[in-house]
């Protein structure tokens, strides 16, 4: 009888594991949303410089499967978007050069007729309602900051 006994509780209790599954409920992409470029400067041995990038009027969509859309005044670009870590030496928005790990982040739109906006960071912050991308272009620090939309 106890070997019964101990035998159905093995049992039941196999199966009650194998019929669990754990669930795991991901936050949002960060990233995620509608975004416009609120400042664009470059920085040399002089100081920081502001730029005009020709994207300062539309607005940047990052959806969360990856896509990416670029809208202004009529012109409409689709394309891919990711943020993936790195190890490489960045910049950050103030200059300050790190070799630690971080985010980079890569854009790439065409509208399909030969017109293109593809930008590579070496580094991006999200602070929320906002995120700064940084690139080194071996001349000049870029620093890129995005606000939402």
């Amino acid at each position: 009888m106890k070997r019964i006994i101990r035998l159905s509780f093995i049992i039941i209790t196999a199966l009650a594991f194998t019929g669990c599954s754990k669930v795991v409920f991901m936050d949002d992409e960060p990233l995620a949303g509608s975004w416009i470029l609120t400042d664009a400067a470059h920085k040399d041995a002089y100081g920081w410089y502001p730029v005009t990038t020709g994207v300062e009027g539309g607005v940047f969509t990052f959806y969360n499967n990856g896509t990416a859309r670029y809208s202004e005044a009529g012109v409409v670009m689709h394309g891919s978007w990711q943020i993936f870590y790195s190890n490489d030496g960045y910049y950050d928005e103030y200059g300050n050069y790190y070799t630690d790990s971080h985010q980079a982040l890569q854009v790439n739109l065409s509208d399909g007729y030969g017109e293109n906006i593809d930008m590579y960071f070496d580094n991006v912050d999200i602070y929320g309602n906002r995120f700064v991308a940084t690139n080194y272009n071996n001349h000049n620090i870029e620093r890129y900051r995005f606000s939402r939309y």
